[in-house]
This record gives C-alpha cells, sequence and structure tokens, in this order.
C-alpha cells in the first residue's frame, strides 16, 4: 500500500507557494504602477486596496467548506487556471476599470487558492510533520513574494508586460507541481495514519481564539503600516528610497520571524508567544508614533514583521493541528487575514485624515495592549471552566 512521501511533501509544501506567491509579489507591486499610467487617483489606488480584498472575503469563507466536499484539487486548479488568465489579461489593460476588474478576480482566486491549499497541506502531513511542513509552506511564499516583489518594478519600467508575463510563467509552473502532488496518497487515505487516530490532547482549545486574535490584530496592523508609512516618511523629509528601505524590512523581518517559528515547536501549546507578537506590535506603533527618525521606523517595520510572522504560523498550526475540520478553519484564517487588511485601511484611512498621520500607530498600539490583557484573562477563564492544562500560560 502506497504511502505519503514525506520529503516530496516538504519540498512541494516549498515550492508552490513559492512559484504562486512569487507571480503575486510581480503582480501586486505591479498593479498600481499599471494604473496611474491611466492616470489613477489616489482614491482608485485605494479601491484597488479594499474593494479586491472585500470580494476576496466570502470566497475565502466558501472555498474551504467546498474543499471539505468535493476535495482541494477541484477547488485549487480552477483557481490557478483563473490567476493564468488574468495574468495575461493584465497585458492588455485598456483603461483603469478594467485593471480593477481584472485585479479583483486574481484576488478572488488567490483566496480560493490558499484557503484549500493550507488544508492540503494538512492532508499530506502524517503526525509530527505538520508543523515542519507549514514551516516549509511559511518560507516558501514569503522568499517567493518578497524577491519577486523587488524585481516587479524593475521589470515594469523595462517593459510593461514583463512582470505579468512572469507571472503567467510561475502559475504555470505551480499547476505543474500541484498537479503532480494531487496524484500523491492523502493521510487518512492509502496511508499509514488515519485522522480518526488524532489524540484529544491536538485540540488547542482556548488557545485557537487567542491565536486567531493576535492573526487579525497583526494583519490589521499590517495594512495601517503599508498604507500610512509611506505618505508619513514623505512628511519627515525622508527621500523614496529610504522609505522603499524601511518598508522592505517589513519583509526581511516577517521572513526572520518565519524561521524562528520553523525551528522547532518552542511555541506550540503557549500563549506568551502570541501576548508577545501583541506586545511587539503594540512597541512598533508607539515607537512611529513617538519618533521621527528613520532609523526607528526601520526597526519598527522589523519588529511588526517579525511579530505578524509568529502569529501567523501559530494561528495556521492551531486551526490544523486537531485534523478536523481543516478547509473550514483555513477558510477562517485566511477570511481573517482579509479583515483585517481591510479594516487597517479603512480605519487607518480615516484617522490619518481626520486626525493625524501619527494617529493610527497611536490606535494600533492601544488596541494591541487591550487585546493582551483580554486574551490573558480569556485564557485564566478557559483554564478556570474547561479545566485546560494550566502549562499552556
Amino acid at each position: 500500500m502506497k504511502k505519503i512521501s514525506i520529503p516530496r511533501a516538504r519540498i512541494n509544501s516549498f515550492l508552490l507557494p513559492l512559484f504562486i506567491d512569487g507571480m503575486m509579489g510581480l503582480v501586486q507591486t505591479s498593479v498600481p504602477l499599471l494604473a496611474l499610467r491611466f492616470g489613477a487617483s489616489a482614491w482608485f489606488l485605494g479601491m484597488l486596496g479594499w474593494v479586491p480584498q472585500s470580494l476576496r472575503l466570502p470566497i475565502c469563507l466558501i472555498s474551504g467548506r467546498v474543499s471539505e466536499r468535493h476535495g482541494r484539487p477541484r477547488v485549487m486548479v480552477p483557481a490557478v487556471i483563473m490567476m493564468f488568465i488574468c495574468c495575461i489579461a493584465f497585458t492588455l489593460a485598456p483603461n483603469k476599470l478594467y485593471v480593477l476588474i481584472i485585479y479583483s478576480l486574481l484576488m478572488m482566486s488567490g483566496g480560493q487558492f490558499y484557503t484549500a491549499l493550507e488544508a492540503f497541506i494538512g492532508d499530506h502531513s502524517p503526525k509530527g510533520e505538520l508543523r515542519k511542513n507549514l514551516s516549509s509552506f511559511n518560507i516558501g511564499w514569503s522568499i517567493g513574494g518578497a524577491i519577486c516583489a523587488v524585481m516587479a518594478g524593475f521589470l515594469f519600467v523595462s517593459r510593461t508586460f514583463l512582470p505579468f508575463g512572469l507571472g503567467a510563467v510561475l502559475v504555470i509552473v505551480g499547476m505543474a507541481i500541484l498537479i503532480s502532488w494531487s496524484r500523491e496518497p492523502i493521510v487518512g487515505h492509502h496511508s499509514n495514519e488515519d485522522f480518526s487516530t488524532v489524540s484529544t490532547s491536538d485540540d488547542p482549545g482556548s488557545l485557537l481564539t487567542i491565536a486567531r486574535i493576535s492573526h487579525v490584530l497583526l494583519f490589521l496592523g499590517a495594512a495601517m503600516i503599508r498604507s500610512i508609512l509611506p505618505k508619513l516618511g514623505a512628511e519627515l523629509g525622508m527621500g523614496e528610497a529610504t522609505i522603499g528601505v524601511i518598508m522592505g524590512i517589513a519583509i526581511v523581518g516577517q521572513f526572520a520571524g518565519m524561521l524562528i517559528a520553523g525551528m522547532s515547536s518552542w511555541w506550540r501549546g503557549k500563549l506568551w508567544p502570541l501576548i508577545l507578537s501583541q506586545g511587539a506590535l503594540s512597541i512598533a506603533g508607539l515607537a512611529v508614533y513617538f519618533s521621527s527618525s528613520a532609523y526607528v521606523f526601520a526597526f519598527a517595520t522589523f519588529l511588526y514583521g517579525l511579530s505578524l510572522a509568529v502569529a501567523y504560523t501559530i494561528a495556521l498550526y492551531c486551526g490544523l493541528q486537531d485534523r478536523k475540520n481543516m478547509g473550514h478553519n483555513t477558510g477562517i484564517h485566511e477570511s481573517l487575514a482579509t479583515i483585517g487588511l481591510i479594516a487597517g485601511s479603512f480605519i487607518g484611512g480615516l484617522s490619518a485624515q481626520l486626525i493625524s498621520t501619527r494617529a493610527p500607530y497611536f490606535i494600533i498600539s492601544v488596541v494591541a495592549l487591550l487585546s493582551m490583557g483580554f486574551c490573558v484573562v480569556y485564557r485564566r477563564y478557559a483554564i478556570a471552566s474547561k479545566k485546560e492544562s494550566p502549562d499552556a500560560v
């Protein structure tokens, strides 16, 4: 009876998001530049942020449940095909409205794909391998997105169609990996382990809720940093190159966080890493609020990226570790990230407009501090009422 290939699952967990998120890095960086070529206003550029994400949200919730009933490949393959079509369509764009429509379709396809992929990785992870495969997944999408985002601007300036054409090529490679991997057996099906054997000790309990709170909070902070920090830096007289480096350091911090979280299971079943990630976000926000130094801003974005990676990793793992309703849980996971981005863009933009460009960072710091207190109290209550293990505190 054929068994799961653990090395192949680890490699594919890295390669598939590497190529697909590489495409996303190329396109997401190039789309605002393309819209500007068609005379997009600041308001329209804002729409490119929240409209596609708003449409992506229900897709994340639906696709997870559909993948539970009909299989992950039947959800992922159509999504990848649509990604390829969108990449080609961008090279034919005649106006900014067309760009918004195609970009919305791409984001919806991404929500459909990643929700199923995360559960798909769980399907191919025997007991003891889930954390390692999720680590490969996180490192894969971080590297792919970061490298290609850096390349995108240079490619776009050289030839407008290049980032979108290269994105289409990356999607084709990802499709080949997906189709090949789909033929492999999964846990509970022609393998040496069945989900029914999973111990009840794998239930994350209240930590799942706390991890999700941290997850959405960090993405809310992400939206504020991405949307408002460049404007704040420009107001303080920082050059475009300096601002670009500061924003890029957030990716460096994120990659470092993925590596730290993937090194071992030091964070598994513990409350303090989640509280620490929220605390780090609060410190980052206060650093930006009180300082005008580019070095402090760089420290803040690195700290933010580091904490986001840890919170993201823990939330995803907690949603999959008991192997129950994995598609449903990954749908919630992706939806919370989307909600955080939408809410962060809205709150950040509104507070920056009505109060000051520093206001969003004071707001996120206060919210993070309140969240820390709530999570500690909630965990204590869960231990007292449900007799969860106090070792996790």
